[in-house]
């Protein structure tokens, strides 16, 4: 039989069946995934801080963001005069309407014109801040109200200006290089549209929503001493103002603009409001189409 009979017969016979195991095989269990691990939770809270300056008046509350930001504006001057660096940059974030703005107003007013910058972040460029930087080496202060509303690429002068006080350009037509220690105090609403490396030069601290004994609080006093109206009606109106789901600070500023001592068109606005404006938290979510 000649080597290609040998082939066919073994085609013919097909592939070999090996002797089978006489023991069972033992299958391997399944390796289990590592769960993710769970997110940390956390929530802000109120610090037991009393604060007793005379600052911030306009704004209820808040004792320790205000004590935070004092201790910032005193920390600055305290840069200026010994030359070390002990600057305390300060971003307030939160939900709108939440008196971070007015904070940051209120801040300004305790610091010298010509010692100070305010900007809007949708209003400023790298290479505007830089120029007014340059151009007064004396300022103290930076406030930069919705941070989170700049370019991504004018972020970079923050940067520098914030770990170590150079700010440094050498361009055609244009070389400089100056220290200029000054804080940065600011506002933002998303945090997640500002670069990490910044957000780790703050010391971030977040003010949440009213809850509705502060809200009440904060609202009668700027319907009093805006508003012109009187205590009890105050109340009685913030208090309706916060069931009917108007609970921002500025729905109340506008309350109180409107009211110009009469509480009757106080009422007046709240009727209409209910009406024809959607809650607060309804225009936040975007949830305001009517529903037909």
């Amino acid at each position: 039989m000649g080597i290609l009979d040998f082939l066919r017969r073994k085609r013919d016979e097909g592939p070999s069946v090996s002797a089978q195991p006489t023991t069972p095989v033992q299958r391997r269990a399944p390796a289990q995934r590592a769960q993710p691990a769970a997110e940390p939770v956390w929530r802000p809270s109120k610090a037991p801080v009393t604060y007793t300056g005379s600052n911030f008046r306009m704004v209820e509350g808040l004792d320790d963001v205000k004590h935070v930001l004092e201790v910032a504006i005193r920390n600055q001057y305290e840069t200026r005069v010994t030359g070390e660096d002990r600057r305390i940059h300060v971003l307030l974030a939160g939900p709108p309407g939440v008196s971070k703005s007015l904070l940051l107003i209120e801040a300004e007013k305790e610091i010298p014109e010509d010692r100070r910058v305010f900007v809007l972040g949708s209003q400023v460029s790298k290479a505007g801040l830089r120029e007014r930087l340059l151009s007064n080496p004396n300022i103290d202060f930076v406030l930069v109200d919705e941070l989170d509303k700049m370019s991504k690429e004018d972020y970079d002068v923050l940067l520098s200006l914030m770990e170590t006080g150079r700010i440094a350009v050498l361009k055609h037509r244009m070389q400089a290089d100056a220290r200029i220690y000054a804080t940065v105090l600011a506002t933002a609403n998303y945090l997640e549209r500002i670069p990490v490396e910044l957000l780790d030069r703050f010391w971030l601290l977040y003010v949440e929503s009213y809850d509705s004994s502060d809200f009440v609080r904060v609202a009668s006093r700027i319907l009093r001493e805006r508003g012109g109206l009187p205590e009890g009606d105050a109340e009685a109106i913030s208090a309706e103002c916060w069931r009917r789901g108007y609970r921002s600070i500025r729905d109340v500023a506008r309350i109180a603009n409107y009211a110009k001592g009469d509480p009757e068109r106080a009422w007046e606005m709240l009727r209409i409001m209910s009406a024809r404006t959607p809650p607060t938290e309804l225009v936040r979510s975007r949830g305001y189409r009517p529903r037909r």
